[in-house]
């Protein structure tokens, strides 16, 4: 790498890591990437190095880390339904405690932790600051916030300047989340579970991109400090629903199914796509998307290191419904 600013992304393979990657590049940083998956077309660059890689080689991690000013953390095991807790565990947790220590020794000036607002579970008392309670619910919550703790600790014992950042709910395009539910919303499939009226907080990806940077650029004084990452605004989820049904220009939903049906469906799903091999179009997860409130306060990194969401949701939908591959 011949940029003056160099980074690694792990996760770049990802949704946000994917996007992250050119958004480096296009800012002249030079980007080592690395995921288990090939490299997306989109992140093809002059200023990328992409390996395919598993963060847990730490053979493969400590070249990967050599001459590295900085490393963003996105890897991470998510949205799959049927991994296992050792899978979780494996990636959210051990793997990260290791990055922390080798980010050291290779003489990483910052690491950026990516972990998720998931770590609160539901917030009985909205807007929650970084010093609410942790409540995870589910497996990949757990392993994030019991990984936020080993990184922690292991930045205490190494000297490294560790930065943890939760992103709330995060979209845009390529995010599969987010495809599947403007599927939906267009084929006239999508139905709320329960009344629809807990609270969302959604976040433009792009938004999330500039804060990332910005935690990287800030000064030594936020070392060892965690910060919320949201979009300009809170919404019920009936709200956030209509406004994307409206900026892609479809009737908004109407049909409330009650919990009961939600659960079993749920159930049913998730025993057919084990079967399968696929991920179920519904999860018992997909529960706390209308019951959890979720809905942060951002004003600690908007005086630590000027962020400021520039996107609202509806300007954020119209982006992404241009873009073709969400398709009709």
């Amino acid at each position: 790498m011949t940029a003056a600013t160099r980074a690694l992304v792990t996760g770049a393979g990802g949704f946000i890591g994917s996007h992250f990657v050119r958004f480096l590049a296009g800012r002249g940083w030079g980007v080592r990437a690395i995921d288990v998956r090939e490299s997306p077309n989109s992140v093809i660059d002059a200023n990328v190095q992409y390996r395919v890689q598993d963060v847990r080689d730490e053979a493969a991690l400590s070249a990967a880390l050599d001459g590295v000013d900085y490393v963003f953390n996105l890897a991470s095991v998510h949205l799959d339904v049927h991994a296992t807790v050792e899978q979780f565990e494996s990636v959210n947790v051990t793997a990260l405690e290791r990055l922390v220590e080798l980010s050291s020794i290779a003489g990483v000036r910052r690491l950026v932790q990516v972990s998720s607002v998931g770590v609160y579970g539901h917030v009985a008392s909205p807007p929650a600051k970084e010093d609410a309670p942790l409540n995870p619910e589910n497996a990949y919550e757990r392993t994030k916030a019991a990984g936020e703790a080993a990184a922690r600790r292991s930045a205490v014992h190494t000297g490294l300047d560790l930065v943890v950042v939760r992103p709330s709910w995060v979209y845009g395009a390529g995010c599969p989340r987010t495809t599947k539910l403007i599927h939906a919303l267009r084929k006239g499939r999508f139905f709320y579970i329960g009344k629809g009226r807990n609270l969302r907080h959604p976040v433009y990806v792009d938004d999330l991109l500039a804060a990332l940077e910005l935690t990287a650029r800030a000064g030594p004084e936020i070392a060892g400090r965690t910060f919320n990452i949201a979009g300009p605004r809170w919404m019920t989820v009936e709200e956030m629903v209509a406004q994307f049904a409206q900026a892609i220009d479809v009737r908004p939903p109407t049909f409330h199914a009650p919990r009961w049906l939600g659960i079993t469906v749920g159930w049913a799903a998730e025993q057919v796509s084990a079967v399968v091999g696929a991920e179920p179009p519904v999860s018992r997860r997909t529960l706390a998307f209308f019951e959890n409130d979720n809905a942060f306060d951002i004003g600690a990194a908007r005086s630590a290191f000027g962020f400021e969401p520039l996107t609202d949701l509806p300007a954020g939908v119209r982006k992404l419904a241009a873009v073709s591959a969400l398709g009709r």
